[in-house]
């Protein structure tokens, strides 16, 4: 199970790599997001590189333009894992059909030497809940998430408890331009446990992952007992798992 856990990190491509593009909280408009991630050699990072340039960049930035997507990323991860990947690419959309319309479309040039020497290959399918991001057009930052369990019985309560305990932290934050949009993803397509959730963050740079950390960890400090153990209680001990990655293309709405 915490193998499959980290697998699933990488949504925050779902809203990390390919941050959600609305203006407000909770929105009823849903917001989905396909995530398809290789592990590939270090030999071959290169190429894999390259091939991205070539094939997927040109087709998001044109789906982007007509609409048909509201996000799309591509990323390295920073932190790696035996077992884990380390790239990939990201796409949103207000519809599954805009998703599948995208990669109908890179499936047409079939596939690239970068992806046959992968050692691996997944694809997800996240649904955001919550979502915040302001506006970007183009360029690189990085990619912060922290995946957990909630509590079977209960999964919309670490939601509820984030939004009360954390949000405003990360409103003020979000306002001051240290990060560029920040959410919570859960499995659209269940191919891990269905109460997995997601909180993922955007940043235009590296200091903002710090200073985003400093503000939070202040909050967390003055919390009282009672309220951290309420914040504790929505999730199931020892399930958190983290990821951090460098995003070499993101843009949104």
């Amino acid at each position: 199970m915490l193998k499959r856990i980290a697998g699933l990190l990488v949504v925050v491509l779902a809203v990390f790599s390919a941050p959600i593009a609305l203006s407000q909280m909770d929105s009823a408009q849903p917001v989905y997001t396909y995530v398809s991630q290789f592990q590939v050699p270090r030999t071959n990072w290169t190429e894999f590189a390259e091939d991205t340039e070539k094939t997927f960049v040109p087709i998001a930035e044109r789906f982007m333009a007509d609409g048909t997507i509201i996000a799309w990323s591509t990323f390295e991860m920073i932190v790696h894992t035996p077992d884990g990947y380390t790239h990939g690419a990201a796409w949103s959309s207000n519809t599954i059909a805009g998703l599948t319309r995208v990669l109908d479309e890179l499936r047409k040039g079939g596939t690239r030497p970068g992806q046959v020497a992968a050692t691996k290959h997944e694809d997800l399918l996240m649904q955001s809940t919550m979502h915040h991001a302001s506006s970007v057009t183009g360029g690189s930052g990085y990619l912060r998430v922290v995946c957990q369990m909630a509590k079977p019985e209960k999964p919309g309560d670490y939601a509820a408890a984030l939004n009360k305990y954390l949000t405003p932290t990360f409103e003020e934050q979000f306002k001051k331009g240290v990060a560029t949009s920040y959410g919570v993803d859960e499995q659209y397509v269940n191919t891990g446990a269905p109460s997995l959730r997601c909180l993922a963050i955007t940043y235009p740079n590296a200091e903002g992952m710090d200073k985003w950390a400093s503000a939070v960890n202040a909050t967390l400090g003055k919390m009282s007992p009672a309220d951290r153990d309420a914040f504790a209680n929505t999730t199931v001990p020892n399930s958190r798992r983290d990821l951090m990655a460098r995003l070499t293309h993101y843009a949104h709405k």
